[in-house]
């Protein structure tokens, strides 16, 4: 636990070397002012969750994103992790409506505890009028906002919320009717304002990131605002975007941009424990929110070149928080060497310092270029590293099941490659049918069958790598009786009905397709419910059009070293030139199994061998 109950003023120095006008300067200015008290009494012992509510803006991403970042993803070191836990609920294109609708409200109430803390942002989304799911007309913002306190309310716990931070639109503002340019004015969509009223109505805490972040822009060129916070990339910068992105420059941030979000909530935090629209209870509670807020370091960083080249500012950080160095050696006109630390050791030759971490103390690091001055060591103490604590930061829990994973692995193809055996449905669900290999021509080791009946329904567990609206998904699938069976087909808090035609037998297999299916870069549920009282279809395999969407347990296997550890077989039909879907065999051991042995592949999953079958994919759909 952090000894101190002092709450340390966050000043945030930026190194502003190229204004908005392409004017070079030396000015330093100031966007964090000193937090309006600066110490309260607290009890070291209090430990409570933080509960994050939000969109892409705040949500966690996978590996394979890095550095897109959301803030919830970085925020809990900025808080005293022996005391406190952060669980973020965040996910990527959802308003405040459809996060409701979606069911996951209700799912972060049923984990919420008396005493612990709801963070809300929202309202990016809610302006879209294309997606109905979606938009919130600024008329009814206040009603769902509303009901994300009465949820807090109701589970007795605390919440904050806050306004959307704003979009890479300078000077234009979306989400403010008086900080946007002249063309705008009393145009956007206030949904600030909106969300403030609730806050006042309520008596409780409002963060205003959308002033914030207004503010902050306001003082950093477009350049550093584009290249250091938010999502926009040069080619070779970083292994997940070889290419670069410049088209996702706009809503969407990088961690260091994240990171400087989450400094702006904590600043936010500090100013609510003053504001006259905040009641006696919440400003007790918010007392003991501010006080686990962990102190912070002292990060500066520098050139050992004059110049106006766009460099990370200083900032003040905790220990443990993510730490980026950015420096973009062309708009300094010098050749970049290397990044040195405080004792003038060479930390990396990228431009790009990532996936370290702040320690508990000052430290300087330096941008070396050829031709300017020597690195000159600067004098530091030692780490104040915090006694552990068995707090945490995680995502949403998910459950899982100690059983062997029977299904299939199966490989794509270019126009479908994300392909999923459907066999066997996730064990612990409440499974209603069979799984069956008496009939030929599945492709992975079987099928489901489903009870005849209405309401029949098999779930299963899966991961999503990628994000995308307009995802095309095709169901592998055999019915052969005399009339369309129909089913509703769940992917993730979405719902599509989807008919399935009659085959000749039950040994002709087809294909249906789903258009324009949402998937975020998350775990997901795919169900299949019954509409119609003769049950569903046999269903043998999944697949969509887009990369890295796989049953959860079913990742692709590591890349190895010898042709004779892992082969594929063609489950294609012969002469199909269109059609290369594979099944991947993985490495095979024995293992003992409840008393029995069983051939196990290297990811836990159990292998029978079965000759290959024929896959039909619909030439039709490309």
């Amino acid at each position: 636990m952090w000894l101190s109950a002092r709450v340390p003023s966050l000043f945030i120095r930026l190194w502003q070397r190229q204004s908005r006008g392409g004017k070079m300067n030396k000015l330093l200015k100031y966007f964090s002012a000193a937090a309006l008290f600066t110490s309260v009494a607290v009890s070291d012992t209090t430990s409570f969750t933080i509960h994050v509510i939000g969109d892409s803006t705040v949500c966690d991403y996978k590996e394979n994103a890095y550095p897109q970042t959301g803030w919830g993803q970085v925020l809990a070191p900025f808080f005293d992790q022996s005391r406190v836990k952060v669980i973020n609920y965040a996910i990527g294109g959802r308003s405040s409506k459809s996060f409701i609708n979606d069911g996951r409200l209700n799912s972060v109430l049923a984990a919420t505890q008396p005493g612990d803390y709801i963070f809300v942002q929202m309202g990016t989304n809610d302006r879209d009028y294309s997606k109905a799911d979606r938009y919130v007309p600024i008329d009814s913002s206040a009603y769902w906002f509303q009901k994300y306190v009465d949820g807090a309310k109701s589970k007795g716990a605390h919440i904050v919320l806050m306004s959307p931070l704003m979009l890479n639109t300078y000077p234009r503002n979306v989400f403010d009717n008086n900080l946007t340019d002249a063309a705008h004015k009393n145009k956007e969509y206030p949904v600030k304002d909106k969300i403030k009223e609730v806050a006042q109505k309520n008596g409780v805490p409002f963060v205003d990131l959308t002033t914030k972040t207004y503010n902050l822009y306001t003082q950093l060129s477009s350049a550093y605002i584009s290249r250091y916070v938010f999502k926009m990339f040069l080619p070779g910068e970083y292994p997940n975007y070889p290419n670069g992105v410049t088209n996702d420059g706009t809503t969407h941030f990088q961690e260091s941009g994240s990171v400087v979000h989450a400094q702006l909530i904590m600043d936010g935090l500090r100013e609510n424990s003053n504001s006259s629209s905040v009641n006696a209870s919440e400003k007790a509670a918010l007392t003991t929110l501010v006080g686990a807020i962990a102190p912070t370091y002292k990060l500066t960083v520098k050139a050992n070149v004059s110049g106006s080249g766009l460099i990370t500012h200083n900032q003040n950080l905790p220990g443990g928080a993510a730490l980026n160095l950015h420096v973009s050696p062309g708009s300094f006109g010098k050749k970049f060497q290397y990044w040195a630390d405080d004792d003038c050791n060479k930390v990396t030759a990228d431009s790009n310092y990532y996936k370290v971490k702040m320690p508990y103390r000052d430290i300087t690091f330096t941008a070396m270029f050829e031709g300017g001055a020597n690195c000159v060591t600067t004098a530091h103490g030692e780490e104040n590293i915090p006694v552990p604590g068995s707090s945490a930061s995680e995502g949403p829990s998910v459950s899982s099941s100690s059983e062997i994973i029977k299904f299939e692995i199966l490989e794509g193809s270019k126009e479908w490659p994300s392909v999923s055996d459907l066999s066997y449905p996730n064990v612990g669900e409440d499974v209603q049918g069979w799984t069956e290999a008496n009939h030929v021509g599945f492709s992975g080791k079987g099928f489901f069958n489903f009870d005849n009946a209405t309401g029949r329904y098999a779930t299963y567990k899966m991961t999503s790598y990628q994000s995308a609206s307009n995802a095309r998904m095709f169901i592998r699938y055999c019915n052969g009786k005399t009339t369309t069976s129909k089913m509703s087909v769940q992917v993730d808090a979405k719902t599509y009905e989807v008919e399935f035609p009659p085959n000749a037998n039950w040994d002709t297999w087809d294909t249906v397709y789903v258009d324009d299916v949402w998937l975020d870069a998350c775990d997901f549920d795919l169900k299949f419910t019954s509409l119609t009282s003769d049950g569903g279809p046999n269903i043998d395999m999944v697949g969509f059009d887009i990369k890295d969407v796989y049953r959860i347990g079913a990742e692709p296997a590591p890349e190895c070293s010898s042709s004779s550890d892992q082969s594929s077989s063609s489950v294609c039909a012969e002469g199909d030139e269109d059609c290369n879907v594979s099944i991947r065999r993985t490495v095979r051991q024995n293992v003992q199994i409840n008393g029995r042995t069983e051939q196990v592949n290297l990811l836990g999953r159990t292998v029978r061998s079965k000759a290959s079958h024929g896959v039909y994919l619909n030439k039709k759909a490309k």
